[in-house]
């Protein structure tokens, strides 16, 4: 048999984002949190969006959020999602108001509801060490 389809991973390596993913591998949702005025802010961004200061340290967040939005994807954009249909894309919303991108999958996406409460998986990949976050309904 020929090899199986890998997963298109996300660059781990992007130096804006490389302390969100150590985050998810050691199973913690990190956000960028400016040291001088304590603005959190998602995505991470160079400079402060309230004061424009340059320093930042990553608290971790609640691994809980409630379902700002989702899309159910039916069609593969890539042959790696074939075998994975229907999931979804879910954007999920932390008690500070940072809102989150995951997915969930498999009949998990048959409970996605909007103002739903969601717990974060984290979905390790032992063949590239890559973790990613996954949203659950909790109920």
């Amino acid at each position: 048999m020929g090899n199986p389809v890998q997963r298109p991973l996300p660059d781990v390596n992007d130096p804006l984002y490389q302390m969100h993913f150590q985050g998810l591998k050691d199973n913690q949702l990190r956000v960028q949190q400016c040291d001088a005025c304590g603005q959190r802010q998602w995505p991470p961004r160079d400079l402060c969006k309230q004061c424009h200061g340059d320093r930042f340290h990553w608290p971790v967040m609640p691994d809980q959020a409630v379902v700002y939005t989702y899309s159910v994807v039916y069609r593969a954009p890539h042959p790696w999602f074939k075998d994975h249909l229907p999931y979804a894309i879910v954007v999920a919303e932390l008690e500070n108001g940072l809102r989150l991108l995951g997915n969930a999958f498999g009949e998990d996406v048959e409970k996605i509801q909007c103002g739903q409460l969601v717990q974060a998986h984290f979905q390790h990949d032992e063949d590239s060490g890559v973790c990613l976050l996954r949203w659950v309904p909790t109920c």
